[in-house]
Order: C-alpha cells, then structure tokens, then sequence
C-alpha cells in the first residue's frame, strides 16, 4: 500500500483537544484522572446508544464522530503511546485520513471514520473490544512497520451486541 504520512498542524491539533474534552464533558470523565480503559469503555457505550437512537445525543452543531473519536483516539495516545498523524493513500486517489498510529506505524485507527460508519451504516460497536485487544496484545499479530493496518478492520465481536 502507497502511504504518506505528515504531521497534523497546530490548529488541527488543537481542534482535536478541544473536541476530546468536550467530549469528557458528555461523557462526565475526566481525561487525567479517569483510566483510559474506563473512559474507552464509556465512549463504546455512547456510540452504541446513539446509534439505536437513545440516550443523550450532541448538539446539532457538533458532531458526534468528531467529539467522541477525538476523545477515543486520545486514550489511544495515553495508554500505549500512539501519535496522531494524517495520511494520504496514493493506492485510492489520493484520499486523505487523519487518525492515530503506532510508533512503529505498524496499526492505526481511524476513529472518526469509524464511529461515522458505526453512527451512518450501523457497523458494529468495537471500540472498547480494539482497546482491550491492544491492552493485552497477546492476540495482536506482530506486523510490519509501516503496514498502516487499520486495527477497526479486523476486530469484530463473536455474538452480536443487544
């Protein structure tokens, strides 16, 4: 796979903090004290409400991809060390993606792609079953560097959700 990679500018940086405690403010966490596994957990619940149309919901003029993937993508960086990025995939007309990936850039999640898939098309809700994977990284393949696997990908939960 054709892969650049750039560093996310200063504003979009900020934009994506700003997003992630919003975020903590919905979701009554707090980014620092709060375990990321815990905050994950409650991010995979949220999406998993909203998309059967339940529970508390943003404001019109936010966006629940962009708020609760910021935060989640956060836990990412706190827990294991992972760093934000955007990417352009050369292979599919130059598209580009922002996320988070591995020092190595071996895995990389795209949250905001995803919990719109979860929110749009009712994909299924793994957010906290990628986290526990990578947590206890006996299941994780080991992979090569620069593979950009996206971990959404390949995590699906044996019985479906109720």
């Amino acid at each position: 796979m054709d892969i650049s990679e750039e560093t996310l500018d200063t504003e979009t940086m900020d934009s994506i903090l700003g997003c992630a405690d919003e975020a903590c403010e919905l979701l009554h966490v707090d980014s620092v004290a709060d375990d990321p596994s815990e905050i994950v957990s409650k991010i995979d619940q949220h999406v998993f409400v909203l998309q059967k149309g339940n529970g508390p919901i943003v404001s019109e003029d936010d966006d629940p991809a962009l708020l609760l993937g910021s935060l989640w993508a956060q836990q990412m960086v706190r827990q294991f060390g992972w760093q934000w990025a955007g990417v352009t995939f050369h292979d599919h007309e130059d598209s580009k993606a922002v996320g988070v990936f591995s020092p190595d850039r071996s895995l990389a999640i795209y949250p905001f792609h995803f919990i719109w898939g979860c929110l749009e098309n009712e994909a299924p809700v793994t957010i906290e079953l990628s986290f526990n994977i990578l947590k206890d990284a006996s299941r994780v393949p080991s992979l090569p560097a620069k593979g950009y696997e996206n971990v959404m990908d390949n995590v699906h939960h044996i019985v479906p959700r109720e």
